[in-house]
């Protein structure tokens, strides 16, 4: 895949291509909402009006070629460049991760981001991916900081046993606050959190990894396996195995 047919695709397959301008166009109607694609050094190719507007650009061109290090102070540019490279380098994506942004007019908001790679073949050659700000329905005030570092740290190591009230109290909150505040962001009660976040590891892992579905059970953090096939069926409509013959048959 060429630079300038990735600039202006985003994917081809089954006789769809999905154009850059139009994605722009899309994602332009919403305000609340920083879209972009970047390329395999995590330089901006597309990016919304909202994205660009949030970072004081006239328009979006000026953010084109550039890094999030580039157009945001401190660690608001640091942190999402750190994650480009890791997406880019392990292909492993990234969602509904709570975070801290950038907002006009140049204050602090809360975001999900998450952020998908793209392949050419079974080479990484960019990004896409958006953020939707959560001001609307939570209060930045409202989210301890904390509580997006025992995320992220869950998020890293899923084989570590985690339930509700472990992320909650690391977090600095009561079950109750930390129930109320999970179920606002991520319209999830805190088990259901932990579960689907395992679970998405796990379909992650089958469609990705040659591991066993005994070994992939563990490093999604689920060591009753037969728990683990119950849980995957109700979330997923197959059996773990099933899964992944299925990928395997559509190869």
């Amino acid at each position: 895949m060429s630079t300038a047919g990735f600039s202006d695709l985003v994917a081809d397959g089954e006789g769809l291509a999905l154009r850059l301008p139009v994605l722009e166009m899309l994602f332009d109607e919403a305000s609340d909402v920083a879209f972009f694609v970047k390329d395999r050094d995590g330089r901006y190719l597309s990016v919304n009006s909202s994205l660009a507007e949030r970072h004081g650009f006239p328009n979006k061109e000026e953010m084109i070629g550039k890094r999030p290090s580039d157009v945001c102070p401190g660690p608001f540019g640091a942190v999402p460049s750190e994650q480009d490279a890791k997406i880019l380098q392990t292909g492993q994506p990234l969602i509904n991760h709570l975070e801290m942004q950038w907002q006009r007019p140049h204050k602090p908001c809360w975001c999900l981001t998450t952020k998908l790679p793209l392949r050419d073949r079974d080479e990484v050659v960019g990004l896409v991916g958006f953020s939707r700000d959560l001001r609307e329905s939570v209060p930045l005030d409202e989210i301890p900081p904390g509580l997006a570092l025992v995320l992220d740290r869950f998020e890293q190591d899923f084989a570590e046993p985690t339930s509700p009230s472990m992320l909650a109290r690391e977090a600095g909150l009561s079950a109750s606050q930390f129930a109320r505040i999970m179920k606002r962001v991520f319209g999830v009660t805190p088990t259901q959190f932990i579960s689907r976040t395992r679970i998405n590891q796990a379909a992650r892992l089958l469609r990705e990894s040659d591991a066993s579905v005994a070994e992939i059970a563990l490093q999604a953090g689920f060591t009753d396996h037969s728990a683990f096939t119950r849980k995957f069926r109700s979330a997923m409509g197959a059996t773990p195995t099933a899964y992944r013959e299925a990928l395997q048959d559509g190869e």
